[in-house]
């Protein structure tokens, strides 16, 4: 390969990210950029901790999210003084080698290899990605998808060293974003698919399978192993997503898609001229497109199907971004110079026109978000956390703890945020109006800062910094539960722990409510709760008994209720829009509100505790018609007993809490910490049976009367093979280099 070449490719590859190298250090990125650069900076300040602090209630950083792209970025964020810095020379790196990859690729199947790579860095695609959408590691998967079809093309090779080059390319498209795998596996095979079945190609490919495996092994492990942990959305059944990350039709029409339409276009016509034109490769690009319309295609049952449902529908135009070079090389096979030179200056220049225009001026990060990050700076302690509202901007907003070094509540991504149906139940009461205050607090935000008129009940409001309204509350890092909710789930306004299933251990528990039906096991051990002095709250579902009190569901008569305690006229209206309301009644319990001859709500004394029960479906009412009144009869039933702790000592860092705490009896705690299965957790010592709180997804930890010791740290069982794999890229990398080294020439004699 020609060094002028080369240095043409390096220039344009350097040139396009220039402005991300000179952007300020704390830039004002597009989409998701700042979202990405944060795990740079993370990275360069901290390093690859398994478990970090400043996004949600606790984030397990790249366990679900490819690190590929992260890890090059961090080390040039290192060499260059800046995680921008290294954010842009990795992108400028990645560019460089898709480049001379794809240069190689077509020489060795003898095409045009000189005009494809020039309009490969000029497509303006991937420039989309990387500026207005700030998808960083999914623009560097772009970059190097000519890598995988090189490696795909190089198992026809007999040499070990070709199969370890091909393994290496392989491995770094694998771990640098995994939504572009599937699309370029549809791609090489239907490319190579005669070669690929071959013999000797087959046998390599299982060889080159294997070591991707263990080259890969290190991030891909911990990810299967955690998978019931991710929370990756089911693109085609959540309608708002589904619609949002379609391709309008439209969008071939705006200036850039004209650009791109005129690319192929004229690519196309110059193949059909000269009868070179690859039907196989316009055909992939047409079905691409096609899939990508989601919303917009005649045939949405498509995206329902187990492979096609995994990829937003709009990256599937990312294997465009080499599909188009490939068909202009296709076009300019064989053609003479000065034709050539012609037909290629044209389709570069195509290309060039709206890369000028996507490289934006980078400015710095927004002022009123540094004031609230210098604002933030100066609070003290590390117990809390804070949160931006509303919901926008989130990859901005997720930057903030750079500026403040405090946690936030506004993590960017969040597939495999294990603490976040919760936390989407928190911004849906937010959204709507409701009361969030017992998310809020179980969360530890100390600072709602208030971008609208939205003000949270319980918190009161400070100042105004960067033109939002700060909100604080005494909040704390850890909290004493008296309620746990078990059974089916209803969320009310009221500070309670919940679990599916009951816990064989309820120290320190006052009061349970418990929604449904419980089976003979649950039923042991809620008498055995009640008869030593706990408070049951039995709000059963359908027709059955427990402790001798019968439940039998009938419709609710509101003109039968009649009580000496409670107003039954302010419940709300017994009815399920023109029907009748179901719901269960009871006999041989002592009535607080009566219905006729059936009791509503009773009471019975079980040892020295009290069953209390709901019927109607009680808990389903008040979260049905928002009946204040009937919260309120809910609450009396629950037990006011204030938990008398000291906690003292507290310390935090990435996978590591600790804290002492002192007690008058058992108490059952709250830790603000995101539960996951690697957390070990010891009183005094001795490894403690942790509950998750399914209500928060946050730790729930009993601990006994007197002066604990508490101590909780995140241990990844995986941490060792990043060492192996590690030590794999090393050997296979320089063995490559080392056998490659001797042909002076970068594509080699054969490349």
């Amino acid at each position: 390969m020609k060094r002028g070449y080369v240095l043409l490719l390096l220039a344009v590859s350097v040139v396009e990210f220039l402005p991300l190298f000179f952007a300020p250090a704390n830039p004002d990125l597009k989409g998701d950029g700042l979202g990405h650069l944060f795990k740079v900076h993370k990275l360069m300040e901290d390093g690859w901790e398994p478990w970090i602090e400043e996004w949600y209630a606790g984030f397990p950083l790249l366990r679900f999210y490819p690190p590929g792209s992260y890890i090059i970025a961090a080390f040039f964020g290192k060499v260059f003084g800046s995680a921008v810095r290294g954010y842009a020379a990795t992108l400028m790196l990645t560019a460089f080698l898709g480049a001379l990859a794809l240069h190689t690729y077509l020489k060795r199947l003898e095409k045009e290899p000189y005009v494809a790579p020039l309009v490969f860095l000029l497509f303006p695609w991937h420039l989309g990605v990387a500026y207005i959408e700030g998808n960083f590691p999914r623009a560097n998967a772009i970059h190097l998808a000519p890598l995988f079809l090189l490696g795909v093309l190089l198992l026809r090779e007999y040499r070990e060293r070709y199969l370890l080059l091909s393994a290496l390319s392989i491995s770094l498209v694998v771990i640098t974003h995994h939504s572009i795998v599937i699309p370029l596996l549809i791609l090489a095979l239907a490319l190579h698919w005669e070669s690929l079945t071959e013999l000797r190609a087959i046998g390599n490919a299982l060889r080159v399978t294997g070591a991707v495996i263990f080259l890969t092994a290190f991030w891909y492990i911990p990810f299967f192993y955690d998978r019931e942990w991710t929370h990756f959305w089911n693109i085609s059944t959540n309608k708002w997503l589904f619609h949002g990350y379609s391709v309008s039709p439209d969008r071939f029409i705006t200036p850039p898609g004209i650009f791109m339409v005129a690319l192929l276009a004229t690519a196309v016509a110059i193949g059909i001229r000269r009868q070179k034109l690859d039907t196989k490769k316009v055909t992939l690009i047409g079905t691409f497109a096609y899939l990508s319309l989601g919303q917009y295609s005649p045939t949405r049952w498509l995206y329902h199907l187990p492979i096609v449902s995994l990829i937003p529908p709009y990256r599937w135009l990312d294997v465009t971004s080499i599909l188009v070079p490939l068909i202009v090389a296709d076009s300019l096979e064989g053609m003479k110079p000065r034709p050539k030179a012609i037909a290629g200056l044209a389709l570069v220049l195509i290309a060039a026109i709206p890369t000028a225009v996507l490289m934006p001026d980078i400015g710095p990060y927004p002022q009123n978000l540094v004031e609230i990050g210098r604002f933030l700076r100066e609070q003290p302690g590390d117990d809390w956390r804070f949160t931006l509202y509303p919901l926008l901007g989130v990859a901005h907003y997720s930057y903030l703890p750079v500026l403040s070094s405090k946690g936030t509540m506004n993590g960017w991504y969040h597939e495999g945020n294990p603490a976040g149906d919760g936390e989407w139940r928190m911004w849906s009461l937010l959204e709507t109006g409701k009361n969030a205050t017992p998310y809020l607090r179980a969360y530890a935000v100390r600072f709602f800062i208030s971008c609208t008129d939205t003000a949270p009940y319980g918190y009161t409001y400070r100042h105004t910094v960067g033109g939002c309204r700060v909100y604080d509350s005494n909040v704390s890092f850890v909290q004493p539960v008296s309620t746990l909710m078990a059974g089916h789930f209803y969320d009310l306004p009221l500070d309670y722990a919940y679990t599916e299933e009951l816990p064989s251990n309820l120290s320190g528990v006052i009061a349970v409510i418990y929604s449904g039906n419980p089976d003979n096991h649950t039923a042991e051990n809620l008498w055995e709760f009640v008869k030593s002095g706990g408070t049951l709250i039995w709000v059963p579902e359908s027709t059955d008994t427990l402790f001798g009190v019968r439940a039998q569901v009938r419709p609710i008569n509101a003109s039968e209720l009649s009580s000496e305690v409670y107003n039954v006229s302010r419940f709300a209206s017994f009815r399920y829009g023109d029907f009748p309301w179901y719901g269960p009644v009871f006999t041989n319990v002592s009535p607080i509100v009566s219905m006729g001859k059936w009791t509503l709500i009773g009471a019975k004394q079980i040892g020295n505790g009290t069953l209390y029960v709901l019927g109607g479906n009680f808990l389903y009412h008040i979260a049905y018609t928002g009946s204040q009144y009937e919260l309120e009869v809910l609450k009396s039933l629950i037990p006011q007993e204030e938990a008398r702790i000291q906690i003292d000592q507290l310390v935090r860092g990435d996978g590591r809490y600790s804290f002492r705490i002192t007690a008058k009896k058992p108490v059952l705690l709250r830790v603000s910490e995101a539960y996951f299965p690697h957390w070990k957790v010891k009183v005094n010592g001795r490894e403690a049976n942790v509950v998750r709180d399914d209500r928060t997804g946050l730790t729930l930890v009993s601990v006994g009367a007197g002066s604990s010791e508490i101590s909780a740290a995140f241990i990844d069982p995986f941490i060792k093979l990043r060492y192996y794999s590690a030590l794999a890229w090393a050997i296979i990398a320089a063995y490559t280099l080392l056998e490659f080294a001797p042909m002076r020439r970068l594509s080699g004699p054969e490349l």
